[in-house]
């Protein structure tokens, strides 16, 4: 691990392997940490660079950007990338992190995205339901209440059934010690649509109950040109439920 100093403070990241360049951002309330087993199916095909999000729990800067939030982590991103990637960087993002990519100025230091359940296309999709898991987990975290919400999270066939007991205890942590972001609100169209010249993958889970394939669909299409990957059995945690997910998806951004 290795920090660096950007305009959103300090940055701490996580560097391993050898290869093409992969910047993995995090998705709302994780970190490296929790990416670990994601950024082992990358390797040693890539060199993987895993960037804790300033404002989000984690080692980097605790202070959350103020207005104008995704514009500033897309400047972020820039940063990042021009001090630890010699060559251009695949920026793979996982729903908050897929939003700050799309936020992100494309140019030559970027060759492509790749965002999986990505936030950012529209606003996400809530239900009573997911009220039912979070609230007792903000109130009260337990262990078994955080393995309830990220049950919803995750695909019912080929999910986290039992949910991943590391990714409980720190979600546990989160719920006690940090207080957890809302979902971000769409990136702005022109803000999007200046990727439309740059390879682009977007794939979410087809049981995804945040951003099932039919809600992000239309903006894929319209602002990216691209269809949206349906991956079978996952849900909003496809990169952790699966971790073979995120190799599949940069073959086929290379294809």
């Amino acid at each position: 691990m290795r920090t660096m100093e950007t305009s959103l403070g300090t940055t701490a990241v996580v560097i391993a392997g050898h290869g093409p360049c992969v910047l993995l951002l995090p998705g709302t309330n994780f970190c490296a940490a929790t990416l670990l087993e994601v950024a082992d199916a990358l390797l040693p095909d890539h060199r993987v660079i895993i960037a804790d999000l300033p404002g989000q729990p984690g080692l980097s800067a605790p202070q959350r950007p103020g207005p104008g939030r995704l514009a500033a982590y897309g400047r972020w991103v820039g940063e990042v990338v021009g001090q630890v990637s010699a060559g251009p960087a695949v920026v793979v993002g996982h729903s908050l992190g897929a939003a700050v990519a799309l936020a992100t100025r494309p140019g030559p230091q970027i060759s492509g995205l790749v965002l999986a359940s990505p936030a950012g296309l529209s606003r996400a999709r809530l239900t009573p339901a997911l009220l039912g898991v979070t609230l007792p987990w903000l109130a009260a975290a337990t262990t078994d209440r955080s393995q309830a919400l990220l049950r919803y999270m995750s695909g019912q066939t080929r999910g986290m059934a039992g949910a991943d007991h590391r990714l409980a205890e720190w979600m546990t942590l989160v719920a006690r010690h940090s207080r957890t972001s809302l979902a971000p609100p769409p990136v702005p169209k022109p803000i999007v649509r200046r990727w439309a010249g740059t390879p682009v993958v977007v794939a979410t889970g087809a049981e995804d109950r945040f951003y099932p394939p039919a809600r992000i669909g239309r903006p894929a299409r319209a602002l990216l040109g691209t269809d949206v990957v349906a991956v079978p059995g996952l849900g909003h945690l496809g990169p952790h439920e699966d971790p073979t997910l995120l190799p599949a998806l940069l073959d086929r951004l290379r294809a």
